[in-house]
């Protein structure tokens, strides 16, 4: 297989989001796009975190099991003080997870690679870092996404 770079297979005008965007609002956002996560950027352009479904599910779980949690210390505390009339602890974890934004739940730390790079050390960072993409960065700027599936057919179409 010849050395494929990046530029040539990455996906370019790659839909992206900003931190101060609501959750519930990405979530709506992913699914229209019918994408499963994006690049995060500052007003001024600047690449700060990606936002994957993962980490959206991730912050559904842990406020689900917060509230949970809680309820089961007032019900084991002092079960004739609970009220089973009170709301349940899912609808306290859906009003916190209403406040929410994307810069609470993304990932800060941004695995990139250059559009000069080869797709097979591009495949070597995706998979010891256990990701499915990576930005593409040039300058400082995003200029483009790889996906997994973008290297699964640059692979294809060599064969």
């Amino acid at each position: 297989m010849r050395d494929v770079k990046v530029s040539e297979v990455m996906a370019t005008g790659v839909h992206h989001v900003s931190p101060r965007l609501g959750v519930l609002d990405l979530e709506q956002e992913l699914a229209a796009q019918r994408i499963s996560g994006a690049p995060v950027l500052d007003r001024a352009g600047k690449v700060v975190g990606i936002v994957s479904r993962s980490d959206l599910d991730k912050a559904l779980t842990r406020e689900r099991s917060r509230a949970a949690a809680i309820a089961s210390y007032y019900v084991e505390t002092d079960p004739e003080a609970f009220d089973p009339k009170t709301p349940d602890p899912t609808g306290a974890a859906l009003e916190r997870v209403r406040e929410l934004a994307v810069q609470d739940i993304m990932t800060r730390e941004v695995i990139s690679v250059s559009p000069d790079d080869a797709i097979t050390h591009a495949a070597e960072v995706m998979r010891s870092r256990r990701i499915h993409r990576v930005l593409v960065i040039e300058d400082g700027a995003l200029v483009g996404l790889l996906s997994s599936l973008d290297i699964v057919g640059a692979v294809a179409d060599q064969a």
